[in-house]
């Protein structure tokens, strides 16, 4: 599986962003010395794109939400902040090293009846065991990159309408409008994000828009 590592922005621009973005928790920042452990700091979601996320769950006021891809389970604990007191969130990683970090960590965060739910395994079998829970409020994407259609064809079965879709990396450093990048895709990994980026701005089966972060973030609502 690709991973894609994000560039350091050091402008002013992100510099400013950066002091006004509030402190990250302990736990968030047991999460991002995890990532650092494993070599993968580079693929951790910013301050500023992790409170986005933040923002639009919380706007949205959904309840039940999937993540696929924990990693050391930084964007988990965004997603959960958004919930409200009920709230459940369903965590997949594949990783038995990630999922592992990420356990230690996200058993401190679970509060009563608001739950966090770390799946270990294949996203798109854990996937269809979860959709007996369903239907869901929304679901952030950041997982295989080969993979996305599948998860976006489950989200659009199994997510109420109204449901949110967050897709990170949706930009493949570029490849995706033919950049030659450092990072090297398969022609395989292209077209399938690709055609998922085509999908999910159809107007007619989504509201939707990209946010121009360093790797692309899709946003849609589904109608």
């Amino acid at each position: 599986m690709m991973t894609i590592m994000r560039t350091k922005e050091s402008d002013l621009r992100e510099q400013y962003i950066s002091s006004l973005t509030p402190e990250e928790s302990s736990l968030k920042g047991q999460s991002r010395l995890a990532a650092e452990e494993l070599g993968l700091a580079g693929i951790s979601i910013s301050k500023n794109e992790a409170q986005l996320i933040k923002t639009l769950v919380a706007a949205h006021g959904g309840q039940k939400f999937i993540e696929i891809g924990t990693l050391t389970g930084l964007s988990a604990q965004y997603l959960f902040d958004a919930l409200p007191a009920s709230g459940q969130l369903w965590t997949l990683e594949k990783s038995p090293e990630h999922a592992a970090k990420a356990r230690e960590i996200l058993e401190q965060v679970s509060q009563n009846s608001k739950k966090i739910h770390l799946l270990e395994g294949d996203a798109r079998e854990i996937l269809k065991s979860l959709s007996s829970e369903g239907p869901f409020d929304g679901i952030f994407i950041d997982g295989n990159k080969a993979a996305y259609f599948d998860y976006l064809v489950w989200s659009e079965e199994n997510l109420k309408s109204g449901g949110l879709i967050v897709a990170d990396n949706v930009f493949l450093s570029g490849s995706v409008w033919g950049e030659s990048t450092i990072q090297k895709f398969s022609e395989k990994q292209i077209r399938i994000m690709r055609e998922f980026n085509q999908r999910l701005m159809d107007s007619n089966l989504f509201t939707s828009c990209f946010v121009p972060t360093t790797e692309g973030l899709l946003i849609a609502i589904k109608k």
